[in-house]
């Protein structure tokens, strides 16, 4: 009777063991999925509808248009706009104007997104790391109000060119 007892336990025990087993497999393979799900979810618009091209050309340019009007103005302003542009896009990218409830869902959800410090450090980084190697703003700043109102007269406000 004892050696039936132990034998039912050990094969308890193996099971357990087999099962345990299973539950760690299972839980990898549930991260991995989660994981390819996010990937997926992120490559998708916030709206759920991509924004018109015509609307998204419009957006551009009336940025470049108040980037021209107020680095005319004060040419830290272009600094702030090489800065705030990613910012920019992805608000272009992301809102929905289709109607008054949507816009405020998706302005919500793109605050949530990408207005959280979590978010804005890398994306302030890349800017200021753009800024500084296509431009002499470390070796001359002086040079940078030039460079600044250079930009200004062209019809794309683009840092792509060295300054």
């Amino acid at each position: 009777m004892l050696q039936k007892a132990t034998e039912y336990v050990v094969q308890l025990k193996r099971e357990k063991r087999s099962m345990e087993e299973e539950v760690s497999r299972l839980q990898l393979e549930i991260e991995s999925l989660n994981e390819t799900i996010n990937m997926c979810q992120e490559q998708l618009p916030a709206s759920g509808v991509p924004v018109s091209r015509q609307r998204f050309t419009q957006m551009q340019q009336s940025f470049q248009h108040y980037v021209r009007e107020q680095t005319a103005r004060n040419f830290k302003f272009w600094i702030f706009s090489v800065i705030i542009r990613p910012l920019f896009e992805s608000f272009n990218n992301t809102v929905s104007t289709r109607n008054v409830e949507e816009m405020c869902q998706t302005v919500l959800t793109w605050l949530e997104q990408k207005c959280a410090l979590p978010s804005l450090r890398p994306s302030v980084l890349e800017s200021l790391r753009e800024l500084s190697t296509t431009t002499s703003i470390l070796s001359d700043p002086t040079s940078i109000s030039k460079a600044a109102a250079e930009v200004v007269g062209e019809p794309s406000l683009s840092i792509q060119r060295p300054l």
